[in-house]
């Protein structure tokens, strides 16, 4: 097949593509949220304090951050394979012991996040400087997998344990596998649309958005992963009305993803992610400051409207200005450390000064640091213009 014809296959098969990486990438987003709400039955279950917990969760999202590293060029590849090791890890967390916990979750973790970022870069590829309103839209559909996360945990914890939550997701991971590998097609290397002298300046771009991405994930795991234990120690409840109550989190982040992939088509991505930015802080100092059901379950749901638009728009400003997209899976990487150890950093405050509400103060520091790093992006932004 020449290039003129693999141009035409690839432009016919657009809607089929999407088609695979819409459902593929909701199931990745059950994944990689189910862990919070199911955190009280694993903490009951292997007798976890809030510093072991917090590991817990360090094991898994580095896992992920591991598995973007391993994403090689070949997307549909990288799909079949990391749903393939969902469906066997899934069941090795289902049937572990003590022992083999920590390590059972760091292989779970590199499972769901091998494909969650070659959904990205396919994106990326795909739509290149076009992919801010791509991006979100796609991400719309990982929230509505991470909304659907605390409803079934809550559904799952009122008649057995985490367990079986793990051996259904596995179920899924084989038909998402199968779906890759016979209906997603393979995009081809794009070529560099910038020269290799200007290479180091590529490297201060990488680490930028690194950083901004490191605390954007580690703001947003934590806030997945410790929410339902906060509002269970905070409200007095039931593990299964705690991982309920956070699908108001989720629902805040369902409904900005989708809205926010309209308003990018007449307002400018810098402002919204600005004006995400800071709404992010004012929601997570009520949800620490204020106590009552009422006004947690208010903070969540904006908490989780400020925290949805702002990854995708990063991601879609380094597409912009990046000179090779394949150099995204770096980014993608230590950004899942970040998504590592900001929640291991959370549960080791809760342990070492007894209130999961001062280590949960990482939320509104990292999103403070993002807001005033910011504007490095813009003048990075405003100098590759000029050029």
């Amino acid at each position: 097949m020449g290039p003129e014809e693999r141009r035409m296959d690839g432009r016919r098969s657009v809607g089929q593509n999407l088609a695979v990486l819409h459902p593929a990438f909701a199931l990745t987003g059950i994944c990689h949220s189910i862990s919070g709400p199911l955190l009280p039955s694993l903490a009951r279950t292997f007798h976890l304090d809030d510093s072991r917990a917090g590991f817990l969760l360090f094991a898994y999202f580095a896992g992920t951050s591991l598995g973007a590293v391993l994403c090689g060029p070949k997307h549909k590849r990288t799909l079949f394979a990391g749903f393939l090791a969902i469906a066997i890890t899934g069941a090795a967390v289902a049937f572990t012991n003590r022992t083999f916990l920590y390590p059972t979750f760091l292989l779970f973790g590199m499972s769901v996040g091998a494909p969650m970022t070659a959904v990205s870069m396919y994106t990326g590829r795909l739509f290149g400087a076009r992919s801010a309103a791509p991006l979100t839209f796609l991400n719309f559909s990982w929230s509505a997998g991470a909304l659907l996360a605390p409803l079934l945990a809550a559904r799952l914890l009122a008649h057995s344990t985490f367990r079986n939550a793990y051996l259904i997701l596995g179920g899924f991971a084989l038909l998402a596998a199968a779906a890759s590998g016979l209906w997603l097609g393979e995009e081809q290397e794009a070529a560099p649309s910038v020269p290799v002298k200007s290479r180091m300046l590529n490297v201060r771009l990488i680490a930028l958005f690194a950083l901004l991405t490191f605390l954007e994930v580690g703001v947003e795991n934590s806030s997945a992963s410790w929410l339902t234990t906060y509002v269970q120690r905070t409200g007095g409840t039931g593990a299964a009305w705690a991982a309920a109550a956070t699908s108001f989190y989720w629902g805040g982040f369902l409904a900005s993803r989708g809205l926010s992939s309209l308003l990018l088509l007449r307002v400018d991505a810098t402002r919204v992610l600005r004006v995400a930015v800071c709404a992010g802080v004012a929601a997570a100092g009520l949800l620490l400051g204020v106590s009552g059901a009422l006004v947690h379950v208010l903070a969540m749901a904006i908490l989780g409207a400020s925290l949805a638009p702002i990854f995708p728009l990063l991601m879609a400003r380094f597409f912009a200005q990046a000179k090779n997209l394949s150099d995204s899976r770096w980014v993608l990487a230590l950004c899942g450390f970040g998504g590592s150890v900001l929640p291991w950093l959370a549960g080791l405050l809760s342990a070492h000064t007894g209130s999961l509400r001062v280590g949960l103060t990482v939320i509104p520091v990292a999103l403070l640091v993002i807001f005033c790093t910011l504007s490095l992006i813009q003048k990075d932004w405003a100098h590759s213009v000029a050029k």
